[in-house]
């Protein structure tokens, strides 16, 4: 993904195929002490292709996503490309985020290369330093000071432009977040095999991708305004260009950098009442590794439409959404139906 990008990717339209969710896993635990990251790569990518009734020698390409600081891995896909199931498969790395790695995942597919595809995502700390460490090297990878920018610094900046009415109330973190605002931490890899209608038998499917948006906002925050979510306004002002519109949202995942900045972002949507948001839990409460949190989010979404998300007897409209750098720098959102787009 080009950092400086901002666009959309068309729904499926004439001359473009349908691209449907055929299997989710997930393998989350709060610290693995028994199996290598290697190993849960395999175990978690061997389950998704049993789901979705294909075999390894039918699928088309791999993409992968992992951060290669708090994997403690150097060029991280070099070892796990083999537990993916990337042996003689075209693979792809994509390192900025896990969600950029599905929507890629689709993008292939969209654009005819191949009918079916493995997206797998992970992150585990427990091998590495802690994450703390890794995201003082992000902000500044030529010196590693005792005290300098992480996650849990700039959410607080972030929602400082918001919260102005006292001390946060409980387990205090940095202000004015508390430990219940922040996103859990833990180890996990989740997968996920997309196909190509036509490629399967119908009915098969979890959900149908409608489309995606994306965008970054610039590196530096003293350059920009934390508490406007530019890059999540322009991810939706693009999906909104291809006639898909929170309006039509039966439901939400959202991955953000803290709680106020959930509340923000459904400010930003313009979400109604009739939208259910983070039904799978807070952030506190629904543990995902950093980096692959938005792409654990939109597999969440496309999984309740799976399950029959709408509550209101017309199909199941549900969207996930993933921020990553600092503040929330870059969003992503990702559109899934119960059925096709056209």
């Amino acid at each position: 993904m080009n950092v400086n990008q901002e666009t959309a990717a068309p729904p499926p339209g004439p001359g473009k195929p349908n691209v449907a969710v055929l299997a989710i896993h997930t393998n989350v635990v709060e610290r693995e002490e028994h199996r290598s990251l290697e190993e849960m790569i395999f175990q978690a990518s061997r389950t998704a292709l049993e789901q979705a009734g294909i075999d390894h020698s039918e699928l088309d390409g791999v993409v992968l996503s992992g951060n290669d600081q708090v994997d403690g891995r150097v060029i991280s896909c070099m070892p796990s490309a083999g537990p993916a199931g990337g042996v003689d498969l075209d693979v792809t790395m994509i390192a900025s985020s896990g969600e950029h790695a599905l929507v890629y995942g689709y993008l292939r597919l969209l654009s005819g290369q191949g009918d079916s595809v493995l997206v797998v995502g992970w992150g585990k700390p427990s091998e590495s330093v802690h994450p703390d460490f890794a995201e003082l090297v992000s902000a500044e990878p030529y010196l590693l000071r005792a005290i300098g920018m992480n996650d849990t610094l700039a959410a607080a900046l972030q929602a400082s432009t918001w919260v102005t009415d006292g001390p946060a109330q409980g387990d205090a973190v940095s202000w004015p977040l508390t430990r219940d605002d922040l996103p859990a931490r833990c180890d996990g890899v989740y997968a996920a095999v997309l196909a190509v209608e036509g490629s399967f038998e119908p009915g098969r499917e979890l959900a149908w991708i409608h489309g995606a948006g994306w965008s970054t906002d610039r590196y530096e925050m003293g350059a920009r305004d934390l508490g406007v979510q530019t890059a999540l306004t322009k991810a939706k002002d693009h999906l909104a260009s291809a006639g898909l519109c929170p309006d039509d949202w039966t439901s939400v995942e959202i991955a953000a950098p803290s709680e106020p900045a959930v509340v923000a972002a459904c400010a930003t949507l313009g979400l109604g009442g009739h939208t259910a948001v983070n039904g799978t839990g807070s952030l506190a409460s629904s543990p995902a590794p950093a980096h692959v949190a938005g792409l654990a989010r939109m597999l969440a979404a496309a999984g309740s439409v799976g399950r029959g998300g709408s509550s209101t007897g017309s199909p199941a409209v549900a969207a996930g959404i993933g921020m990553n750098g600092f503040a929330g720098q870059g969003a992503t959102v990702m559109v899934f139906g119960e059925e096709t787009k056209v």
